[in-house]
């Protein structure tokens, strides 16, 4: 009796093993790669901007009106911004949200979009995934943006507070955190493992025409001051003055980029 009750046990637990294996796998592993779709390609004057990605797309909805009239009082052109974020999303999810037959990818079809920033891979540093699932994500969204002849900005990943959104987790968030970093080998503050890493891909010459990465330093390197004036009390998402400095730096590339065209 008592050897099948230590076999029972035994075998629970090499099944909850080989579980959590296999959905360790499917989580942290890249995403597999799609082939890409074409969206619409009217010709019009207005420049239509898209700000998709993770909770930081998503709350600039609410101050898509300054940055629109910065780039028409520039270029004396119209401008149409628009935003659709999904809170909590990883870059791999942003990614394959895209090819679902949902709101992301809708929002994609509706229109013409002549730029697209990026914010994905906050949540990859907040959840300590790795930088290859990182970086796949990202060129899965790059491909698919550059196929249809829409300039990407991607934001590279900012200076957030990352241990304190790591302190004001529950313990089962911060278990799941730990297993992280040991099976990514991923510190705690990895944020500069990623801006390397993204260095590393999208860095050259030759991608550099085609594509803007806004790297942190020229709008969020002043770390506790920052914290203090362009952040929530969260530490993780942008204040009012936050999403002004932040766009305003969005906008110059914009004003840059279409003056090369003329």
């Amino acid at each position: 009796m008592k050897k099948t009750a230590t076999y029972c046990i035994i075998i629970t637990l090499i099944i909850l093993l080989l579980w959590g294996v296999f959905i360790s796998y499917g989580y942290y592993s890249p995403p597999r790669i799609k082939s890409v779709y074409p969206m619409q390609r009217k010709v019009e004057d207005t420049i239509n901007i898209a700000y998709i990605g993770d909770s930081w797309a998503f709350l600039h909805q609410f101050h898509q009106c300054i940055i629109a009239k910065a780039i028409e009082d520039s270029l004396q052109r119209p401008v149409a911004v628009y935003s659709y974020g999904i809170n909590g999303h990883t870059s791999k999810e942003i990614y394959e949200e895209l090819y679902k037959d949902s709101g992301l990818s809708i929002f994609m079809l509706k229109r013409k979009y002549n730029y697209c920033f990026i914010s994905a891979g906050i949540n990859d540093t907040y959840k300590k995934m790795s930088t290859s699932y990182y970086l796949k994500s990202m060129e899965g969204i790059i491909t698919l943006l550059t196929a249809n002849q829409i300039h990407p900005i991607i934001l590279e990943i900012p200076d957030y507070d990352i241990q304190r959104a790591y302190l004001r987790q529950h313990y089962a968030k911060k278990v799941l955190r730990n297993l992280s970093m040991f099976v990514n080998k991923s510190p705690l503050d990895c944020k500069q493992q990623f801006r390397d890493a993204l260095a590393r891909l999208f860095g050259n010459e030759k991608t550099s025409k085609d594509l803007s990465i806004l790297q942190y330093s020229s709008w969020n390197n002043h770390y506790t001051e920052d914290l203090t004036n362009l952040y929530r009390p969260d530490g993780m998402h942008l204040n009012n003055k936050g999403y002004l400095k932040l766009d305003s730096i969005i906008a110059q590339i914009i004003i840059e980029n279409e003056k090369k065209k003329q």
